[in-house]
């Protein structure tokens, strides 16, 4: 069985080839058995793609096992039966027969020891005692920590992916996601768990349906489990708020042209507004009459009770995914996981190798230690980069009012004088847009280039700072121009004949129907169009690398022959690299604060 695959493209030079060579006996010496594939194509001669398969041993998963301290399901004990509480969709067809016959039964567990092996389950037979996603856990952590030179720094995979000596790591998958020689009218029944949530859940017409989580967690692992489960949770939990958000719209649609401001704008003829710069010539009043009906589509008498209810939503939100989490943690035995044996990273243990060892506070074993005071100069250089960087940001969004104040100008001695609001508005909230994605991409790099020179001790540790540091920024990259424009904007002008002003120009001022129509475009602009882009990346990045290598290849080998019993090097030019869930689940945390900000909106209101 192949449990891990490594891929070059280039045998490099002499020294790439000495490290890779390293790393190839120190896995050997780690008990992976490794086998090296040159696929040939068409004419015989060989693909300059070199595939390296792992195959780990029984023995060497259960060492690995037993280090990381896992708990395998015990094979004395009968399975039983979780208390599931009635709902009134249960008699809807929400359910796929993941969740109902093929359900995965549920067993006690307990620490796995290898002297006990008896009393776990399928001891006696080794291909059954870890899943394919165990299987992957362990042999991965193996490739973590070994060396690939004879300095005791260099370990792991990841810096050698990095430094370009393997182009790819990756576990497989279990076959085909179709079933595959199936005669015409013949049963397709699926044939591996691959092929079954590819059935029963990836595709389209099954949206409606409970997720397998425990299919899904058996197949991916808990990490990727927990995040379909959030992903699930959270899409449920939008239908009664989107549900709240509509009625409000409908509202103010219905009682849009009998409300009194509305009607006084519109029908106005004879009142003229204060100029809104020093060039510009006084406005009819009726000029805003369009702002005023689109402002009171969102501000009405239902918009300050649906603030509210969103900011009990969100808190009702929060509180179920931790209930969520707890029970999911205990069916799937992580519990406590990382509290308990979560054991020190590579690259923690590489720099603390020169500092005397302490014990674990928990399981009292001596591990590598790394002194607090040489890490307080780290930890303060990092966040005076933060600081840095939030400084930088705020500059460009001055330099975003600024905009807005010198175009209303010009446009003011155009003909686009009544449009000048609309425009300013939304070419700022673009290019607010712009400046967003720019500086979410550096500030990520940076962000993670200063986590990783922090040394942080485990993963969970690594992960908490790393999340810490891009929340905090990309919530002000995000929310400082709509925070502007909710509490700042029109507040600090001053009155006529003694306006303030910022570099010789005006401070601009809202529309006649006030500033929650901009409010609301902004918050539009910026939430649809990182959507919009983010949905557009991943949907066409992986498609355009595989063109253009199938383009490559076909240029340098002509027609290659292409064998599907290979299912490594059908996953090599296939699969996109997995990135990690980090960037997931922080894009659907950033929507989170317009709850909070359309509250406070409101009340300052």
């Amino acid at each position: 069985r192949v449990d891990f695959v490594l891929v070059y493209e280039d045998e490099g030079d002499e020294g790439t080839i000495e490290t890779r060579e390293y790393y190839h006996t120190s896995l050997r010496k780690a008990g992976l058995h490794l086998e090296e594939v040159n696929p040939e194509v068409e004419g015989g001669s060989e693909e300059d793609t070199n595939y390296v398969l792992l195959h780990a041993p029984i023995q060497v998963l259960m060492k690995k096992a037993e280090q990381l301290s896992w708990k395998m399901p015990l094979n004395d004990i009968e399975e039983y039966e979780e208390e599931k509480g009635s709902s009134c969709f249960d008699h809807l067809p929400v359910h796929t027969p993941l969740n109902t016959h093929k359900a995965k039964p549920v067993y006690y567990t307990g620490q796995f020891r290898r002297d006990k092996i008896e009393a776990y389950l399928n001891h006696d037979q080794p291909e059954k005692f870890f899943t394919n996603a165990q299987r992957s856990r362990l042999v991965y952590d193996i490739l973590q920590n070994v060396q690939f030179s004879d300095k005791a720094s260099d370990i792991g995979i990841d810096r050698l992916l990095e430094s370009g000596v393997y182009n790819s790591a990756f576990p497989l998958h279990e076959g085909p996601a179709k079933p595959q020689d199936v005669e015409p009218g013949g049963d397709d029944d699926p044939e591996t768990l691959r092929q079954e949530l590819k059935q029963y859940w990836a595709r389209w017409g099954a949206f409606y349906k409970y997720q397998p989580l425990d299919h899904i967690r058996e197949y991916f692992g808990e990490q990727i489990a927990f995040y379909f489960a959030w992903l699930g949770m959270y899409t449920v939990w939008l239908i009664p708020a989107s549900i709240m958000g509509l009625l409000v719209v409908i509202y103010g649609l219905v009682t849009m042209f009998s409300f009194g401001v509305v009607e006084q704008t519109c029908n106005d003829n004879a009142t003229n507004i204060c100029p809104t710069c020093d060039s510009c010539n006084a406005t009819a009043l009726n000029k805003g009459c369009l702002y005023a009906k689109l402002t009171r589509l969102f501000d009405n008498e239902l918009t300050l009770p649906f603030a509210v209810l969103m900011s009990f939503w969100a808190t009702f939100f929060l509180e179920y995914w931790k209930r969520t989490t707890a029970k999911l943690a205990h069916h799937w035995n992580v519990m406590g996981i990382e509290e308990e044996a979560e054991r020190p990273r590579p690259q923690y243990c590489v720099a603390a190798s020169d500092h005397p060892q302490k014990p674990n506070p928990i399981t009292r074993i001596l591990e590598p230690h790394f002194p607090e005071s040489n890490r307080m100069p780290r930890y303060l250089t990092g966040w005076s980069f933060i600081i840095l960087m939030f400084v930088l940001l705020l500059i460009f969004i001055i330099g975003v009012v600024l905009y807005r104040t010198i175009v209303i100008v010009l446009l003011s001695k155009t003909k686009l004088t009544s449009e000048a609001p609309v425009v300013t508005s939304l070419s700022s909230s673009v290019i607010n847009l712009v400046i967003i994605l720019i500086m979410s991409f550096f500030y990520g790099m940076l962000a993670k280039a200063l986590t990783d020179w922090e040394m942080h001790r485990t993963d969970s540790d690594y992960e908490f700072n790393l999340t810490l540091k891009m929340y905090l920024f990309e919530f002000v990259n995000y929310y400082s121009a709509v925070i502007y424009i909710a509490f700042f904007k029109g507040r600090f002008i001053g009155y006529p004949c003694n306006y303030y002003k910022i570099f010789g120009y005006r401070q601009e001022e809202c529309a006649a129907g006030g500033c929650f129509y901009e409010l609301a475009q902004q918050l539009l602009v910026i939430l649809l169009g990182k959507q919009i882009f983010n949905n557009v990346v991943e949907f066409l990045k992986p498609r355009i690398k595989l063109c253009i290598e199938n383009w490559r290849r076909k240029r340098k080998y002509g027609a290659l022959v292409e064998d599907e019993s290979e299912q490594w090097k059908m996953d090599y030019h296939n699969c996109e690299d997995y990135g990690g869930l980090f960037s997931e689940y922080l894009e659907m945390s950033e929507k989170i604060p317009c709850c909070l900000i359309s509250l406070l909106q409101l009340h300052c209101v």
